[in-house]
C-alpha cells in the first residue's frame, strides 16, 4: 500500500484546474466527539464551557447510515476518502466498528480511514478493523516516556499499552494475511532527540512512522495551545511555523471538504470545533444539496474575496497558511466559476 505520508501527493491533482468540484474529496464523519484524553495542545483540554463542550457526544448510528445513505445517492465519482474521525476519539463510540464496516460495504469513498490515540484498541477491535478492511490507520503518539506522555494527555493510561494495542494490531495483520489496515503512527516535532526515541520506539509495531510538524487550533482567549505544549521549545516551533508559512489569501478546504459532526452539524472544515463555520445539519438538509447550496457558495466566495475575517472561527485561523498541511493555492480563482458545478443548488 502507498505510504500514508505519500497519499497527498500521488496522483495529485491541480485544485485551480478542477473547480468547482461535483463532490467534495474529503468528506470526515465524526464517530465520537468525546475523548478520553485532555490533550494541553487540544481544545479536548479547555476547562470553560463551550459550544463543542455541550454537545459532546458519540454519533448514533440511525445518524451514521442516514449520512451513507444521501453519499450512496449521490451522484458523480466516489469521495477519494472517508474519514471516520474529527474532534473525539472514534474508539470512544462502541459503534466504530460497525461504522467502518457499513462504510466499506457502501464503498462510496476510495479508501476509508481513521485518527486515533490508540489507548482503547482492543484485540476484538483490531480483528474487526482488518476483517472489515480499515484502509488506513493513524496513531497519535504524544510522547515517549511515562512522565510527558501523562503531562500531555492527561491520562493515566501507560504508553506501554498503546505500544502493545499496536504490536496486537500488527500481529494480527499477518495472521491474517492482511496489508489493511495500513497503520501510521507520527508525533509532533520536538525538535530534540525525542524525535529519533519515538522511531525507534514505534517503527517495529507500524507499517509508518514519521514527525508531525506543529500547528495552531483555531485561537481562543483562554489558552496558548502551542505554548502549553512546547514549553521553552515554543521559540523553535514558532520558527517552524514561519518557516513554512505561505501568503494565501483563500484557504481551499471549503472547496474540497465536508466534515460532519457527531450532533450532524456540517462544516466546509475540519479544524473549526468552535462551530463558526457550520451550514447546517444532516438531520435537515441532503448533504448533495448542502454542498450545491448559495450558502456554501457564499462561504466559498469569501474565501476568494479574503474576507475571512466575516467568520468568527476564519477569522482566528491560520492552519490553511502552512505548506505542511495546505498543498493547494487557489487564490485567483474567478468567483463567477463557482457556479458551473454538476448539480443544481436546491436551496
Amino acid at each position: 500500500m502507498i505510504k500514508y505520508t505519500d497519499l497527498k501527493s500521488t496522483n495529485r491533482q491541480n485544485l485551480r484546474e478542477i473547480l468547482p468540484l461535483p463532490k467534495p474529496f474529503t468528506v470526515l464523519v465524526e464517530p465520537s466527539s468525546l475523548c478520553n484524553f485532555r490533550c494541553i495542545q487540544c481544545f479536548q483540554s479547555l476547562q470553560e464551557e463551550t459550544s463543542f463542550s455541550r454537545s459532546r457526544k458519540n454519533m448514533p448510528m440511525t445518524r451514521f447510515r442516514r449520512i451513507l445513505k444521501q453519499l450512496l445517492e449521490w451522484e458523480g465519482p466516489r469521495l477519494k476518502v472517508l474519514k471516520l474521525s474529527l474532534y473525539g476519539e472514534p474508539l470512544v463510540n462502541p459503534d466504530f466498528c460497525d461504522m467502518i464496516r457499513l462504510a466499506k460495504e457502501a464503498g462510496v469513498a476510495e479508501r476509508v480511514e481513521t485518527t486515533t490515540n490508540a489507548s482503547l484498541l482492543t484485540r476484538e477491535i483490531a480483528e474487526k478493523m482488518v476483517r472489515f478492511q480499515l484502509d488506513y490507520a493513524r496513531v497519535s503518539i504524544y510522547a515517549t516516556d511515562q512522565r510527558r506522555h501523562e503531562e500531555v494527555t492527561g491520562s493515566t493510561v501507560l504508553l506501554s499499552t498503546i505500544r502493545e494495542n499496536l504490536r496486537l494490531l500488527r500481529e494480527t495483520k499477518i495472521q491474517q494475511r492482511s496489508e489493511r489496515p495500513f497503520v501510521s503512527a507520527k508525533m509532533l516535532d520536538s525538535f530534540g532527540e525525542e524525535n529519533e526515541r519515538f522511531l525507534r520506539l514505534f517503527q517495529d509495531v507500524t507499517d509508518e512512522v514519521y514527525i508531525d510538524k506543529p500547528h495552531s487550533w483555531i485561537k481562543t482567549g483562554s489558552s496558548d495551545f502551542l505554548k502549553n505544549y512546547y514549553q521553552e521549545a515554543l521559540g523553535k516551533a514558532l520558527a517552524d511555523l514561519h518557516q513554512h508559512s505561505t501568503r494565501r489569501i483563500a484557504c481551499p478546504m471549503p472547496f474540497t471538504t465536508m466534515a460532519i459532526r457527531s450532533n450532524g452539524d456540517i462544516a466546509p472544515c475540519c479544524v473549526d470545533f468552535i462551530g463558526g463555520t457550520t451550514l447546517g445539519n444532516v438531520e435537515e438538509l441532503d448533504l448533495r444539496d448542502l454542498w450545491n447550496s448559495e450558502r456554501w457558495f457564499e462561504f466559498q466566495k469569501m474565501q476568494l474575496e479574503n474576507r475571512k475575517h466575516e467568520n468568527s472561527s476564519c477569522a482566528r485561523c491560520d492552519v490553511y497558511l502552512s505548506d505542511h498541511y495546505t498543498r493547494d493555492d487557489i487564490d485567483g480563482f474567478p468567483v463567477e466559476n463557482l457556479r458551473k458545478k454538476n448539480s443544481p443548488s436546491r436551496d
